[in-house]
Formats: structure tokens, C-alpha cells, sequence
């Protein structure tokens, strides 16, 4: 049986924003299983987007360097977020 954490991958992500001129940084948790998205937001440490989907996005997509668009935001994979999602 499969648990919660073995269809979840981590992966770090950035948004320039361009009305602040910073970049952001998130953390993205992807489930696999059930095609959903989750966003972290690290510098005020707390949950950005509540588990939703995203319809045609994959996990192939994420690599170090995709960007993906995610409510009309363009986020730059910067890394991956565990050990696991690395591997």
C-alpha cells in the first residue's frame, strides 16, 4: 500500500516578481498519484497554495531549470527539495 509520502516530490522553486522586483522563493510539493500541487512560501514560512490541481502538469516537467506556469506565474525550478525528489 502507498503511502502519502511516496508519491510526493519537493521542489524548490522562484518567481520573479516584478511589481516588488524580488525574487521569491517556494517550495513546491507535487503528488503524483493524484496529479496535485501544494506551495510553501519559505521567507514568511507558511502555506502559499492549499493541495489543488494543475491540469497537464507533470512531474516530468519539473527538472533543474524548467520553469512551469502555475496560476499565470512562470517559477524557475532551482533545485530539489529532499533527498527522495533527488534520487
Amino acid at each position: 500500500m502507498a503511502t502519502h509520502a511516496d508519491n510526493r516530490f519537493v521542489f524548490n522553486l522562484d518567481w520573479y516578481d516584478e511589481q516588488a522586483e524580488i525574487i521569491r522563493k517556494y517550495q513546491l510539493f507535487f503528488y503524483s498519484v493524484s496529479n496535485m500541487i501544494e506551495m510553501f512560501d519559505v521567507k514568511n514560512q507558511r502555506i502559499f497554495l492549499k493541495k489543488m490541481e494543475i491540469p497537464g502538469l507533470r512531474l516530468e516537467d519539473f527538472y533543474i531549470g524548467s520553469k512551469v506556469t502555475i496560476l499565470s506565474r512562470i517559477l524557475k525550478v532551482t533545485g530539489f527539495g529532499d533527498e527522495r525528489t533527488r534520487r
